[in-house]
């Protein structure tokens, strides 16, 4: 039963707080007031503007003030109730005052005030309260709290003094400050002090030392050390203008000082505005990019915030962990690592210390490579490079050059038409390349590659070139080269050597190896042959296989080796030396020799050792001679014979000497070819049993692979052994007899082939950058072989291997 009962209570109490919260009408302050105005006991009018109601009146109509107890002062004609526990009226001034639990309202219930005392003066139509108070806008859902508030009874402009809060409860935003004016029309706040916005919805806050905030129109003037903040951003500035709509300008613009506070990143710049919705910051003047590995500055930047991209324009500066790179127009996209600058910019490696300018261009910051199709400047170490068109990797200093290019190393220039560069090893590769000296030297081919570093340079295809030759002491002399006195050359493949100068770090061409077909001038002197070698330093030239001298005096001689010493102005040829000379009274006559020394100085040939001269059918043979090219006469010396042609077309020659038959013959049959020291043995010359001297000459059907000296040069084949076949003749007085020989020329072998590779290595002063491969040539190509280096001490060890077979050399780092 007792159960029942208090379930039956609880229910009631349930259903009455129901119908408290959800169904009853609570009357407003005005409807309240109005309603207890009716009960009051006290009515006291002052004229037409004021009624007094009120539960208990202290003085009368006489008295100057009239106190009351639970008052309502109806002010008439300003539309507005205002009640408390105790009040008075001056009954001269019209004014009041209400002390205790002091509520107001408007009669349009537009206005209500909460307080504990409240005055109202007529003149002005003030109504001031000194102390905490609540104010209530209810058409506008808004409720404000001050220390001190000063307005009129049409609340049109509010003056709140310290401590001042006000709160949209519509829009879910809030201010706080040390002081604010309102204007209900424009509905316009003025605040300062420690002004502090808050957005409930998005979490934003706006805080500055004044703000003038336009509720209509939804913008936030703020000032002085003004901070905004939301969740994931921060922007601090002196000034500040903060655009509320929701819409794709929704934004706040920093003025002075202003600095940008994300996630990853601080944006520095004199002004800048952040979308809110795009999220995205432009910023203008001095501005500075700051992310975890880098910093960009420039004019103006737009950095684009979850795509974590900035694009910066004017005098811009990028600075990374390994590069810096400057540019009019400066793209850096952190996402993908990739940097794109245009316009007059520069860049600077920092690991290598390597630095350029380019016009437009791309910087790949995973790879640390740069992409350029227009102009561009390198500079490293002592190195200088341009050109249009560069694929630049820089840890590997692997550079790619897709069109025209220029590489100077001091006095030194090679431009390509395309080509690669290696700038820590400083080989490089040039198609069409042209190599010039600031003294005037000058050589290109098809294709060219070398390195100023090894001082070696090889040209391949249409080699043609002119080099000092007016320069005794290269080290020393830095002439330029004078044309009269150059010597120029051309042939299909060409070696170049360098020495570097004694003062200064120029260098100058100290050596030139140039093969196949090989055409070289000197002053009055053209040489061709198939092999040449011009050592400058020393003023040598060096010929071999088809030597021919065109004495330009219808003079030319031609041998299988030729040696010039051009500081004595001499040379010396030998093997199958011949002379052609054309007279105009006779017919072409041709001499052969054993050897010749070359006086230019002289303009003479002296031949020496089996000199026979052709003119027509006529023979002499002797054993010197002397032949003068600018008078083309040539005198005989020692043993002359001849030969010569009679009018019933027989012959009178020296006859037949049995004993010399003999002593040929006996000569050629004990004639063997042996091998001593890696070389085969030629005698020259024997001598018969007989007591009688035999000569003997040599001839080689390949003397690349196999020369007359017995010298065999081997060449790596694979494992393949090369034929060479040699003839010998063997000759006393006029009678002769020959023999031929196979002699098999072994390929070189592997282990062979790596000393000779790496007598090719660089290695230099400082062993770092240290060579990983070296080139070596071998039969009709050139390969490159792996090097691996080991470190002891001061002593470098290099391990060359190729298949399967390994060959160490130490160098020695200087200390």
């Amino acid at each position: 039963m007792w159960k029942k009962i208090i379930y039956g209570v609880l229910l009631l109490i349930l259903l009455y707080f129901i119908y408290a919260v959800f169904f009853k009408k609570i009357p407003s302050p005005l409807e309240q007031m109005q309603k207890d105005m009716k009960a009051k006991k006290v009515v006291y009018r002052l004229k037409d503007e004021v009624i007094v109601y009120a539960d208990e009146q202290i003085g009368s109509e006489g008295d100057e003030v009239v106190r009351f107890k639970k008052v309502i002062i109806d002010l008439v004609k300003k539309k507005m109730l205002i009640s408390g526990k105790e009040g008075e009226v001056n009954t001269k001034t019209y004014d009041a005052l209400l002390t205790g639990k002091v509520v107001g309202a408007t009669k349009d219930k537009k206005w209500e005030i909460y307080t504990e005392r409240a005055e109202y003066k007529k003149q002005g139509d003030k109504l001031i309260s000194p102390v905490r108070t609540k104010l209530i806008n209810n058409v506008d859902k808004t409720v404000s709290e001050a220390d001190k508030v000063e307005t009129t009874t049409t609340f049109q402009d509010i003056v709140a003094t310290g401590h001042v809060s006000y709160v949209n409860n519509k829009d879910k935003k809030k201010m706080t400050t040390d002081k604010m004016t309102y204007n209900d029309p424009t509905k316009v706040s003025l605040a300062e002090g420690h002004v502090v916005y808050t957005e409930e919805k998005t979490k934003r806050v706006l805080a500055a030392d004044k703000m003038r905030y336009d509720q209509l129109n939804q913008i936030g003037n703020a000032e002085g050390h003004v901070h905004y903040k939301d969740p994931e951003n921060k922007l601090d500035a002196q000034k500040a203008d903060y655009y509320m709509k929701d819409d794709e300008n929704e934004r706040v613009e920093g003025f002075g000082n202003v600095v940008y506070t994300g996630k990853e990143s601080v944006i520095k710049a004199d002004t800048a505005v952040y979308f809110i919705k795009k999220k995205q910051i432009n910023g203008n003047g001095h501005v500075v990019y700051t992310g975890k590995e880098s910093v960009v500055t420039a004019d103006s930047a737009v950095y684009f915030v979850d795509k974590k991209q900035v694009d910066g324009r004017g005098h811009v500066v990028y600075t990374g962990k390994t590069m810096i790179i400057t540019g009019d127009h400066v793209f850096y996209d952190k996402v993908a690592q990739i940097i794109n600058g245009d316009g007059n910019g520069t860049y600077n490696y920092l690991p290598r210390k390597t630095t350029g300018t380019y016009r437009s261009g791309v910087y790949d910051l995973k790879t640390h490579t740069m992409t350029t199709n227009d102009y561009y400047t390198a500079n490293y170490d002592d190195y200088k490079m341009d050109g249009t068109g560069l694929v630049y990797v820089f840890p590997t200093g692997a550079a790619t050059m897709n069109g025209p290019f220029n590489v100077r190393k001091q006095n030194f220039a090679v431009h390509g038409e395309n080509g690669t560069m290696n700038t820590i090893s400083k080989d490089i590769f040039a198609n069409k390349m042209v190599m010039t000296s600031v003294q005037g030297d000058r050589i290109s081919a098809d294709k060219g590659q070398g390195s100023f570093e090894k001082k070696e340079f090889r040209f391949d295809g249409h080699v043609t070139g002119k080099i000092r030759g007016n320069v005794k002491d290269l080290a020393n002399d830095p002439r330029p080269l004078v044309e009269s006195e150059a010597v120029h050359f051309r042939g299909n493949t060409a070696k170049i050597y360098f020495v570097k100068h004694k003062k200064g770090n120029n260098m100058s061409i100290t050596r030139t190896e140039i093969k196949e077909n090989v055409h070289m001038t000197y002053k009055e002197i053209t040489l061709d042959s198939q092999y040449n070698e011009m050592d400058s330093l020393r003023n040598l030239i060096l010929a071999r296989d088809k030597v021919m001298v065109d004495f330009k005096n219808n003079t030319k001689m031609t041998a299988n080796y030729l040696y010039m010493d051009m500081n004595k102005q001499e040379g010396y040829a030998r093997n199958n030396v011949k002379i052609v000379s054309t007279l105009p009274q006779f017919k072409t006559i041709n001499t052969s020799a054993d050897k010749a020394t070359i006086y230019l100085k002289d303009k003479k040939i002296k031949l020496n050792g089996h000199v026979v001269t052709y003119q027509g059918k006529t023979i002499i043979s002797s054993k010197e001679a002397m032949y003068d090219i600018r008078n083309r006469v040539l005198e005989n010396y020692g043993n002359i014979q001849m030969q010569y042609d009679v009018n019933n077309g027989g012959y009178e020659q020296n006859k037949s000497d049995p004993k010399n038959v003999a002593a040929v013959q006996e000569v050629i049959n004990r004639l063997a070819v042996n091998e001593q020291n890696g070389k085969a043995v030629l005698p020259k010359a024997m001598t018969a049993s007989n007591g009688v001297p035999v000569s003997i000459r040599w001839k080689s059907s390949n003397s690349a692979l196999m020369s007359v000296s017995g010298k065999m040069n081997k060449s790596f084949y694979g494992g393949k052994a090369k034929e060479v076949a040699i003839n010998a003749k063997a000759k006393a007085g006029t009678d002769t007899a020959e023999k031929n020989f196979n002699k098999s020329v072994p390929s070189e072998s592997t282990k062979e082939m790596l000393s000779r590779a790496a007598d090719n290595i660089y290695f230099p002063e400082t062993g770092e950058n240290l060579p990983s491969t070296v080139k070596i040539n071998v039969h009709k190509k050139a390969i490159d072989v792996p090097v691996k280096w080991s470190k002891k001490g001061n002593k470098h060890t290099a391990t060359l291997d190729y298949d399967g077979v390994q060959y160490e050399k130490d160098f020695e780092k200087g200390e």
